[in-house]
């Protein structure tokens, strides 16, 4: 059954008169902490997806049992991040656990929106330095999260487009908080690349799943070398104010401001439009002089 809908004029709407409204844009300031999007020419973004496809194909052709049945959607296991003072033995694998968004189908990839922003967070909070005082004698260490190399992200076939602003300023601070000189090898900033329209359709038909909005390669992967020479032209995203000072090669300088148009709309007679404020608000004045009480005098 369909919702109503009334279209008559309320009873508590006050007739006013029409006033001609046009379109004017106004100049505010916009946040300075802002991270852009890499810009990345059409050519390299085809050329990305056509390699990271033949990649994925190859990938999966490998690790796809025979036995597998031809559309059936592949079950994985998300691996736990979460580790305790005292090992658990590890549940026993079956069908039922197997879940819609897969987080890794192997070991080196990150499939989806929400588990490759947990990546990032993890990835970020790792290389964080924090001080924390306790008295527990048992004290949790937390482990070094798989290390993120690219961001694929199908920009283009997100709606709405605001599902995805984080990850530029992720990226972004990834590659601030991250030491310089890593003991774990040399360091390498994480690339975040932009596919061209309609990429999710055909990432998830390589991957056997519903959606692949955003794939997420980690260091350890057997095909990443095939993408070095094509990232060298990608331009690394970061965020100076997350910088360590004791990284900072040169002196801090501040962030230009930045001013944005916001579209609006203005009466186009401002003469009028003051005049018809002016008579509404002195009309309004006289109506709550009249309601108010008027004060009783007592008699002595």
């Amino acid at each position: 059954m369909a919702a109503r809908s009334y279209s008559h004029v309320s009873n508590r709407a006050k007739a006013r008169t029409a006033i001609e409204r046009r379109d004017v844009s106004k100049s505010v300031i916009d946040n300075p902490f802002r991270i852009q999007w890499p810009s990345i020419p059409p050519n390299a973004q085809n050329m990305f997806l056509v390699t990271l496809l033949a990649s994925l194909q190859s990938t999966v052709k490998r690790r796809t049992p025979k036995s597998t049945k031809a559309g059936a959607l592949p079950q994985f296991q998300t691996p736990t991040s979460e580790e305790s003072c005292s090992k658990s033995s590890p549940a026993p694998s079956s069908p039922s656990s197997a879940i819609e968004n897969p987080a890794s189908p192997f070991g080196y990839i990150t499939i989806g929106i929400n588990q490759v922003t947990r990546s990032l967070e993890s990835q970020v909070k790792y290389f964080r330095k924090s001080v924390t005082l306790t008295t527990a004698s048992c004290v949790s260490q937390i482990s070094a999260p798989a290390s993120i190399a690219v961001v694929f992200v199908c920009r283009a076939d997100v709606n709405p487009p605001i599902l995805l602003d984080h990850i530029p300023h992720l990226v972004a601070g990834c590659n601030s908080t991250r030491p310089r000189s890593d003991p774990e090898g040399a360091w390498r900033p994480v690339k975040l690349i932009i596919l061209p329209k309609d990429s999710e359709s055909a990432l998830a038909r390589a991957l056997s799943l519903r959606r692949a909005a955003v794939i997420a390669i980690h260091e350890d992967a057997p095909f990443l070398p095939i993408f070095y020479e094509m990232l060298q032209s990608v331009p690394v995203i970061s965020a100076p104010w997350l910088v360590p000072p004791f990284q900072h090669a040169s002196p801090r300088s501040l962030i230009p401001t930045h001013i944005k148009q916001l579209r609006t709309s203005a009466p186009k007679d401002m003469k009028a439009a003051k005049e018809q404020r002016t008579k509404a608000r002195a009309a309004a004045k006289k109506t709550s002089a009249k309601l108010k009480p008027k004060k009783r005098v007592m008699n002595p």
